[in-house]
């Protein structure tokens, strides 16, 4: 499995784009703690990009005060792996973190901590996942730096 998933990330390195459903989504080869199950393989797409494969994204690259990629197109279903990069981000879709934040009607928000501390950070490598059953737009923040234009999307489509 192991070597499977080093030969997925090479091959998504070098091609740098993924396809999700009919819609693509920039792939930043991220590393990936070790928490995708066997399930990411068995829907199909060598690219575990189908089903309920996860599309990463890098919080805080190289330093950087930014989701990479920005904004990301799934489909009902799919998970989303938000992987840390560097120091002192978090992810969250909650309201009462920024006003910048948004959920479709009837989606819960996400969030990458527990509780109400919307300042609350993420270990560098840790990774948060969210799988989304609510179609729709999420907008969604790095607390301590939405004001710095810290701001990501997710586009959930049927």
């Amino acid at each position: 499995m192991v070597c499977k998933m080093n030969e997925r990330r090479t091959f998504l390195r070098s091609v740098g784009v993924v396809t999700i459903g009919s819609a693509l989504a920039g792939c930043s080869g991220g590393q990936n703690d070790g928490q995708q199950d066997d399930e990411d393989d068995s829907n199909g797409g060598s690219d575990g990009s189908s089903g309920s494969g996860g599309t990463e994204i890098d919080v805080g690259p190289e330093g950087r005060l930014r989701f990479d990629p920005e904004e990301v197109e799934i489909a009902t279903g799919d998970t989303v792996r938000w992987i840390a990069k560097s120091e002192g981000h978090n992810v969250t879709s909650h309201p009462d973190a920024s006003p910048k934040c948004k959920n479709p009607d009837g989606a819960d928000p996400f969030t990458s901590y527990e509780g109400d501390d919307h300042f609350a950070i993420m270990e560098v490598d840790e990774t948060f996942e969210y799988e989304f059953t609510v179609p729709g737009e999420y907008v969604y923040v790095c607390t301590p730096h939405e004001g710095q234009g810290m701001v990501g999307t997710v586009i959930v489509s049927e």
